[in-house]
């Protein structure tokens, strides 16, 4: 997929960047989301300066809103999911039907829910097209089931005319809404989401 790079951030002010200092930041963030388990409410500029062991401005030197530095720490891979590679067996369905059970086991819980949260509210907030994020960036919940619709194109087993970044939003997208709603969907919903999208591109 074709990377969707964060929008450019603004000339820095005063000091030039320090690059051990951006990275920190952005280490802070994951820490605090990953481990602390702070939300897109409890997250505070004040408190990625104090994990992070850097003023306050010169978070705002770089980044405008506390969204603009989730927003960055999600989409470089600092923040994540964890989400399970999807296995290929040359079976199609079968895989994807494997992992979307393997996501019901292990995504869909408090800390992946919050995540999943802080990214749509961190997309509002900064006025970015979700679905672009979602999509053309390296975010594991969409990269890993790409690749495995890659392969399968790759080989012949797809529809020459299948449109994969709408196949990948058809699986993609109820799972992200789900996981936002917090309810968990039984292991049928999973299986029939498969179904529609591999007979949609399956030939």
């Amino acid at each position: 997929m074709d990377a969707v790079n964060p929008a450019p951030e603004k000339s820095p002010r005063g000091r030039p960047r320090s690059a051990t200092s951006h990275q920190a930041v952005l280490k802070a963030v994951a820490r605090l989301v990953e481990e602390q388990h702070h939300d897109y409410e409890t997250l505070t500029i004040e408190g990625i300066a104090a994990e992070a062991g850097v003023g306050k401005q010169t978070i705002y030197r770089w980044w405008s809103t506390k969204a603009a530095v989730l927003l960055e720490a999600i989409l470089t891979g600092h923040v994540k999911m964890h989400i399970a590679e999807v296995d290929d067996t040359g079976d199609l369905r079968e895989d994807l039907r494997q992992w979307v059970q393997v996501l019901r086991e292990n995504l869909f819980n408090a800390q992946s829910i919050s995540l999943a949260r802080a990214l749509v509210s961190a997309a509002i907030v900064e006025e970015v097209n979700l679905e672009d994020y979602l999509t053309q960036n390296e975010l594991e919940l969409t990269a890993v089931p790409h690749k495995r619709l890659i392969a399968q194109a790759q080989r012949g087993g797809l529809r020459y005319d299948a449109d994969l970044s709408v196949a990948l939003g058809a699986l993609v997208y109820p799972i992200v809404l789900r996981l936002i709603s917090g309810v968990t969907p039984e292991p049928e919903w999973f299986d029939s989401l498969v179904d529609v999208v591999v007979n949609g591109v399956g030939r």
